[in-house]
């Protein structure tokens, strides 16, 4: 899809949409609405504390090459 014009003059705009029978007033404002996080309850206090360390993991993790990359 390629942009052919792009019309800013407002008659002319006006003249087109009324030709192909389409209202050339722009649909009404609505006022802007607030967050909806106020709606709900939810528990935002941090899990994080910077002062703790992350815990170590439970499993053994071997990092050497298997032998058949072996030199």
């Amino acid at each position: 899809m390629k942009i052919l014009a792009f019309l800013t003059d407002p008659p002319v705009v006006s003249t087109i949409l009324l030709h192909l029978d389409l209202n050339p007033k722009p649909p009404p404002l609505s006022p802007a609405r607030g967050p909806p996080q106020g709606d709900f309850l939810f528990d935002q206090t941090s899990g994080f504390e910077p002062n703790e360390s992350e815990p170590v993991p439970e499993f053994l993790f071997d990092q050497s090459l298997p032998e058949e990359f072996a030199d």
